[in-house]
């Protein structure tokens, strides 16, 4: 009668780890799911900022490229995270344990290509954010940088073409007047151009182009970096929850054995 018993227990038990499995493999499902889409937002957050024409005039007329850079950064990152959580998303569909952490390689090396391949892109996504922070606000090195780049083509206004429709694509585009002040032009003995005035009311801007061009890319840097940020935050709870899974399907697989 006892041995009835043990074995109708070791169901039971069986039964309820099973159960738990399943629900840990459902858990994953949704993270890798909501993982992808926070990658996919992030990714195409990046490529409109890499490829609008009105930022591209701004950066190229203003030597910005380093923000580019970073910005590209995290578009790759992204997408390594896209790539990552749709190949977990097989394995969770089709019970992979060699393909819900990482992709289909051995098992007895997949865990550490897994964790290395989630460190690579944590590190691309934070080393990025944070250089477009550092970049892309209006209190940070990019404020001196275009009030003194502005300054500069201001100085070959007169004799240099493509300076000058940088200076005035600038100006009247973003509705701004010199890189520190109108006084740009009065310093040096040159007329304040129209671009410098609003072209309806004819009144001139008091806005220098640090300014408003800083408060323009602080707006992008704030949607791309936040969400950026909280998927490294979010890819440690993912890691943990992998880990989970992993272990459980070690455990099914011994109890096969």
């Amino acid at each position: 009668m006892s041995r009835v018993r043990r074995q109708v227990l070791n169901r039971l038990i069986r039964s309820a780890c099973a159960e738990m499995r399943q629900q840990l493999l459902d858990e994953l499902g949704t993270q890798k799911k909501k993982k992808w889409c926070a990658g996919a937002l992030i990714f195409a957050i990046a490529l409109w900022i890499r490829f609008d024409k009105d930022i591209g005039d701004y950066i190229e007329g203003l030597g910005l490229q380093h923000y580019w850079a970073s910005t590209t950064v995290v578009m790759v990152g992204a997408a390594c995270v896209m790539c990552n959580a749709f190949l977990a998303c097989c394995g969770v569909y089709s019970s992979s344990r060699c393909m819900v952490l990482a992709p289909p390689v051995p098992c007895s090396i997949y865990h550490a290509k897994y964790m290395v391949f989630t460190v690579i892109t944590f590190i691309m996504l934070l080393a990025g954010s944070a250089y477009t922070l550092d970049n892309g606000l209006e209190d940070s090195k990019i404020y001196p940088f275009i009030q003194e780049q502005m300054r500069t083509l201001i100085y070959q206004y007169q004799w240099d073409v493509s300076a000058r429709r940088s200076v005035d694509i600038i100006q009247e585009y973003v509705g701004c007047c010199g890189g520190y002040s109108a006084s740009d032009y009065t310093d040096i003995h040159l007329p304040i151009p129209n671009t410098c005035r609003d072209q309806v009311t004819g009144n001139q801007y008091g806005d220098s182009c640090a300014e408003i061009v800083s408060q323009y890319l602080e707006v992008r840097t704030g949607w791309l970096t936040g969400l950026s940020l909280s998927l490294c935050f979010f890819q440690c709870f993912a890691v943990m929850i992998s880990v989970c899974m992993y272990m459980a399907f070690t455990e099914r697989h011994n109890e096969r054995r």
